[in-house]
C-alpha cells in the first residue's frame, strides 16, 4: 500500500537536500549575525553566575558537595564565557567570509559547545537537585538560534545524547532518578531537533522565496529599461526615434538661448533608398541604414544628437555650432558616406544621401519646428539641385 509514495518521498527528499545547498551560504551568514548579537548577552550572563558561584563559595566550608557543585558551576561557565567570547570574536572576524569553511564551522562549534557545557552543568546539578532543565534549554536554544542542516543537526544531536547518557551517570546514583533523567534526555534532544529542522525549513523556504522575487524584480526593472529603451530609440539603428529627438532638442534650444550659443539642425536623406529596397531586398536597406547610423554617430561630437524620423531619413543636433560649422561637419559626414559602400553578400552597396541645414542664433530664438521647416526646404533643393549635396 505504501509503495507508490515512496517514489514521492524520495523525490521531496532530494528537492529538500539541493534546496539546502542553496541557502547554506545565506544561513552560516545568519549564524555569524547571531553569534555578533548574542555572544556578548552569553558572555554577559555566564559572567553574572561567576559572579554568584564565586560569593557563595566564599561562605561554604570545602569538601561537602554542596561545595563540588558550586565550584564546579563556577568553573564551567567561566569556560561556557571564554568560549562564548571566543565565538563572537570568531563571527566578527568571519562577517565577510560566511562562505568559507570557516564561516559554516563556527556555527556547528557554538552550537556543540554549548549542548557540552549543558551536559556538564546538567552533570554537576546531579549533586543537589535531579533537574535536567538547562539540558532541556540548551537543546531548545540551539535549534532555535543556529540554523542547522537537518541530517547533520540529527547527528550532533545523537552525539549530544551520547555523551548525556554517561556522563549523567556519574553524579546520579538513584535509579529511578538516572532513568527518568536520561529518558527526559532523549526527550529534550528529540523535541530540539525538531524545533532546529521546523525553523531550517522555514527559513529556507523564505530565503528561496526571496530569491525568486528578487530574481523577478531584477527581471522587470530589465524589461522596464529596455521598454524605456525601446519608447526612445528606434528598433533598427539604435539612434534616438522621432518623439525622444525633439523633446530633447527643444530642450537643448531653451539651454542654448540661456547660454547665447548658436545652434545647427542637420537633415539628411538617402539618395535613391527606394532602388536598393528593390535591387537588393528589405534586408540590404536596413543593413544600408544600420551602416548610416553608425557613421553619422561616429562622425558627430558625443555632445550631438543623432535620430532617424523614419524611413532614410536622419537628423543631427548640432548645439554650439554656427551654419558655417555645420555645413563643414555635413560636408564631412556626406564624403564619409559616398566613400564607404556597404558590403553586402558578393557585392557592396554605394550610398549617397542629400542634406539640409538651419541654424539659429541666441538673438532669433527659433524654435524646433521653425527650425525644422527650414532644414527641410533646404533638403528639398538639395534633391532639385542633382542629390548628394548639403544646401
Amino acid at each position: 500500500m505504501n509503495r507508490p509514495h515512496t517514489p514521492d518521498l524520495r523525490l521531496l527528499l532530494e528537492r529538500w537536500r539541493a534546496e539546502h545547498v542553496l541557502v547554506e551560504d545565506e544561513a552560516s551568514a545568519t549564524n555569524l549575525q547571531r553569534l555578533r548579537w548574542l555572544g556578548p548577552l552569553v558572555v554577559v550572563l555566564n559572567a553574572l553566575h561567576v559572579l554568584v558561584f564565586l560569593v557563595l563559595l566564599l561562605g561554604s566550608p570545602a569538601g561537602d558537595a554542596a561545595y563540588r557543585w558550586k565550584l564546579g558551576l563556577l568553573l564551567v561557565h567561566t569556560t561556557m564565557g571564554l568560549g562564548a567570547l571566543a565565538c563572537t570574536w570568531g563571527a566578527q572576524q568571519l562577517r565577510h567570509r560566511h562562505r568559507g569553511l570557516p564561516g559554516r564551522w563556527l556555527g556547528w562549534v557554538a552550537a556543540a559547545w554549548i549542548l557540552a557545557c549543558a551536559v556538564a552543568i546538567v552533570s554537576l546539578d546531579q549533586w543537589v537537585t535531579p533537574n535536567i532543565s538547562p539540558f532541556l534549554i540548551a537543546c531548545l536554544g540551539v535549534g532555535l538560534a543556529i540554523y542547522l542542516r537537518p541530517l547533520p543537526a540529527a547527528g550532533l544531536y545523537v552525539a549530544a545524547y551520547l555523551v548525556f547518557y554517561p556522563v549523567i551517570g556519574w553524579t546520579q546514583h538513584t535509579p529511578e532518578l538516572l532513568l527518568s533523567n536520561r529518558l527526559n534526555g532523549i526527550t529534550a534532544c528529540m523535541m530540539g531537533w525538531a524545533l532546529s529542522v521546523l525553523l531550517w525549513r522555514k527559513f529556507t523556504t523564505i530565503a528561496l522565496q526571496r530569491r525568486q522575487l528578487e530574481k523577478a524584480h531584477t527581471e522587470l526593472q530589465h524589461k522596464q529599461k529596455e521598454l524605456e529603451r525601446l519608447t526612445r530609440q528606434d528598433g533598427l539603428t539604435g539612434l534616438f526615434n522621432r518623439n525622444t529627438f525633439v523633446e530633447l532638442s527643444r530642450s537643448e534650444l531653451k539651454r542654448a538661448q540661456r547660454q547665447g550659443s548658436a545652434t545647427t539642425i542637420l537633415l539628411l536623406d538617402l539618395d535613391h533608398f527606394k532602388r536598393i529596397n528593390d535591387t537588393w531586398g528589405h534586408p540590404a536597406g536596413d543593413a544600408v541604414l544600420r551602416h548610416v547610423a553608425t557613421l553619422a554617430s561616429t562622425t558627430v561630437r558625443s555632445t550631438d544628437l543623432v535620430g532617424r524620423l523614419g524611413g532614410e531619413e536622419f537628423i543631427v543636433l548640432l548645439p554650439n555650432t554656427s551654419v558655417e560649422a555645420g555645413r563643414k561637419l555635413a560636408e564631412k559626414l556626406r564624403l564619409r558616406l559616398e566613400g564607404s559602400p556597404v558590403p553586402w553578400e558578393a557585392t557592396r552597396i554605394g550610398v549617397t544621401a542629400s542634406f539640409g541645414l538651419a541654424s539659429t542664433t541666441p538673438e532669433e530664438k527659433r524654435d524646433f519646428d521653425t527650425l525644422y521647416t527650414e532644414a527641410d526646404k533646404a533638403l528639398y533643393l538639395a534633391k532639385q539641385r542633382g542629390r548628394n549635396r548639403v544646401v
